[in-house]
């Protein structure tokens, strides 16, 4: 029965008749950790945390999948906490905490599982963050754009829950939206505002696309994406007026990862990329996007033409 269907149904019905089994959650998130089911690993190794805080096993898998994923500040954090309750590291953390590399672009497979996590309580969340980042593109939309008049063909881009549909529905006869979470996506067409959605990264569904937009926008979404200038060479065939936001940079000139796996730019950098995908900045305005830990997160409200 060992690794086959019938004994990850076993371990299932185990779970069923007791959802507290920590025997059952552990196995299953290795059964599905072995069968390339991340996602599934994930969830299992967290469900057997929330029944004991402290257990061991469920850090160190937790530690191995956010390497897997490439998410090395996730990763150190488990494998940290693993040392500070088993100083004699009977799991290897030490070693696996070593063996980790600096921290890199976010894998598409990261970005998925961290927001097909978030889907359901993404808006509460984000709220309690006072997050304002489609209204203040709204605004700018509202200077850039004129007055709403419903008749133009918007793309939103990394569309997550429909919060940027809902802020730029005023302008459009026509929304779509793409994200890479398939949960974003089932929760922005629970709105019944967009046309039409599709679940894919957004630079491959630019570059595979040959359809045009009046408008595009992408709001706290490039923060994933680090260096822009191939995003905005993707958009420029698509589009000649193009609004967004991205998280500042002290420096200038920087495009910095942060401890967040979010990019900061500087506004230099950012008018860079933009020429070298051959657009103009037409505005750039520094604005708080959100709160985090009673600290603003200081970000850019922009918008390119051609």
């Amino acid at each position: 029965m060992r690794d086959s269907p019938q004994e990850i149904q076993y371990w299932r019905d185990r779970l069923l008749l007791d959802p507290r089994d920590l025997g059952a959650m552990l196995r299953l998130a290795g059964l599905a950790q072995e069968g390339g089911d991340l996602a599934g690993a994930i969830e299992y190794a967290q469900r057997a945390l929330r029944v004991d805080p402290e257990q061991k096993e469920a850090l160190f898998r937790l530690g191995e999948l956010w390497a897997q994923l490439g998410d090395s500040v996730r990763a150190a954090e488990r494998f940290e906490r693993l040392l500070a309750i088993d100083p004699e590291d009977r799991f290897g953390a030490r070693d696996a905490l070593a063996a980790l590399p600096e921290a890199g672009t976010p894998t598409e497979a990261y970005v998925r599982i961290l927001f097909d996590q978030y889907a359901s309580k993404f808006d509460t969340a984000i709220a309690a963050l006072d997050y304002r980042a489609p209204q203040l593109v709204a605004s700018l939309a509202l200077r850039a754009l004129g007055a709403p008049r419903s008749d133009l063909d918007l793309l939103d881009l990394g569309c997550g829950t429909g919060l940027s549909g809902v802020a730029l529905h005023p302008w459009a006869r026509r929304i779509d939206g793409v994200d890479l979470s398939p949960a974003m996506i089932e929760a922005a067409r629970a709105r019944r505002l967009y046309d039409r959605l599709a679940v894919d990264d957004v630079q491959r569904f630019l570059e595979t696309s040959d359809a045009r937009w009046d408008v595009i926008a992408a709001v706290d979404t490039l923060n994933y994406l680090g260096p822009l200038t191939p995003i905005f060479t993707a958009i420029a065939a698509h589009t000649d007026r193009f609004l967004g936001t991205v998280e500042r940079a002290d420096d200038e000139m920087a495009v910095v990862l942060r401890a967040t796996r979010r990019y900061a730019h500087g506004q230099r950098a950012l008018e860079q990329a933009a020429s070298a995908a051959g657009w103009r900045l037409t505005a750039c305005e520094s604005a708080v996007l959100r709160t985090e830990a009673t600290v603003g997160v200081t970000g850019f409200v922009f918008s390119l033409e051609r």
